[in-house]
């Protein structure tokens, strides 16, 4: 998701842990972006696929350490003068925005523009223009690089998300870590602040309706195998009886075997799973999730990755902020362990426009 939504707050149930920023940029991460880069050119002399730029852009920036809220407008940015680019560190949607930029761009030098017109709209590099929102900011607007194509591979189980984004109020609800201007005195941050929440005083409530494929299209529901009933019973009777449990172990106990079970009952969806292209932008999403509270807004997308196949097998790579690094998952295990959430109801699909290719 886009990750400044939620720096500095304390939202437990959306599971993002909010770390400081860091506006040096390490040894490791210039070789990295170096190497980024060469890599750029290479897959353009070669005239490289865009499957195969996806696949080796996704490729080479494995195991880099995730970062919540790591990036911003850099040393002339008017509230948050964290750094425009680093390799160093990625969050969901960083690192996805630099994958597009990569795949993108003709050759390296391309790169900056291409994630700076991904990340502002209009290209304009300026925090009240960035594309913060996923669903009403970021997806819409590069919609000159990205195609929706959630209802074509979806067809009959497309469902739609509908959640309200109150901007206005989400300014509103800013707090001083907001501000990342490190030579600033507390007054002038304070003064900062004070006209962040009155440059975004203009915005309306805006209503969005995001398409998504359930998850239950993928793990579709299946009666369960009465031979199996008589031995789920003994094992939840186990773990009730069993003393050497606390309240908390024996609850999280109970909640994985009723997430096995329906992860066991489920038939998967194989024709449905072969439909999401290769290199496609997968954005999870939460049907009008509730965090008001927190924020000021409701949201419905609150991560991002990237789809690759290899080998028929469909897998994600993400910056993952439980794993703490950008990695690769199985796609079907990722999402069979949401398949009891309250919250996580299925994913978008968007995909790269061959025509961006060339532009």
């Amino acid at each position: 998701m886009r990750t400044q939504l939620l720096k500095n707050t304390l939202l437990a149930t959306v599971a993002l842990t909010l770390l400081p920023s860091c506006a040096l940029h390490s040894p490791k991460e210039s070789d990295t972006q170096t190497r980024y880069f060469e890599l750029i050119d290479q897959l353009n002399q070669n005239h490289a696929s865009r499957a195969e730029r996806i696949d080796q852009l996704t490729e080479s920036l494995m195991g880099i350490v995730y970062v919540d809220g790591n990036l911003g407008e850099g040393e002339q940015g008017q509230f948050d003068q964290d750094p425009l680019l680093r390799f160093d560190a990625f969050d969901c949607t960083t690192y996805v925005e630099t994958i597009i930029a990569g795949v993108t761009a003709r050759n390296a030098s391309e790169f900056l523009p291409r994630l700076t017109q991904l990340r502002y709209q209009d290209g304009e590099i300026d925090f009240v223009k960035r594309n913060h929102f996923p669903s009403v900011d970021w997806l819409p607007n590069n919609q000159s690089v990205l195609e929706e194509v959630t209802p074509q591979v979806g067809a009959e189980y497309t469902l739609y998300a509908h959640t309200v984004i109150d901007k206005q109020a989400w300014y509103q609800s800013m707090g001083p870590e907001r501000i990342q201007l490190p030579n600033s005195s507390p007054e002038q941050q304070a003064q900062a602040l004070q006209q962040l929440r009155q440059a975004g005083a203009h915005f309306a409530p805006e209503p969005v309706n995001t398409p998504y494929i359930p998850l239950t299209a993928i793990f579709v529901p299946q009666q369960a195998d009465p031979a199996k009933i008589p031995a789920r019973q003994q094992a939840s009777q186990a773990i009730e009886q069993d003393n050497t449990l606390n309240d908390k172990t024996r609850q999280q106990a109970l909640q994985q075997l009723a997430l096995t079970t329906r992860q066991q009952d489920a038939h998967l969806n194989q024709t449905l799973l072969d439909r999401i292209p290769s290199g496609s932008v997968i954005s999870i999403v939460r049907p009008n999730y509730e965090v008001k509270q927190w924020i000021g807004t409701n949201m419905n997308i609150t991560h991002q990755a990237i789809a690759v196949r290899r080998d028929g097998q469909l897998y994600l790579r993400h910056a993952s902020q439980l794993k703490r690094q950008v990695i690769e998952q199985d796609f079907v295990d990722y999402f069979s362990h949401y398949l009891l959430s309250a919250s996580v109801k299925g994913f978008n699909i968007q995909v790269i426009r061959p025509e961006a290719l060339a532009r």
